[in-house]
């Protein structure tokens, strides 16, 4: 009989731990998620500022600015 309390502990025990290291592992997972969500928002930030800055670059200004840097 006290076998099986020992077994029925180290069982307990073992599920105990495994669910601390599953909400453990849960939470990094949301941090990521967090942390991707900020960096797709920052990159879509970034690509429309670069389009607003491609806008504002016309071709004929990029080409007087070489010309006036090679003379």
């Amino acid at each position: 009989m006290p076998w099986g309390l020992v077994d029925a502990a180290v069982i307990v025990v073992a599920l105990l731990l495994f669910v601390a290291l599953a909400v453990g592992l849960w939470r990094k997972v949301g941090v990521v998620r967090a942390t991707a969500k900020e960096l797709s928002t920052r990159v879509s930030g970034l690509s429309a500022e670069a389009a607003e800055l491609s806008a504002r670059l016309d071709s004929a200004e990029v080409m007087a600015r070489v010309a006036n840097r090679s003379s």
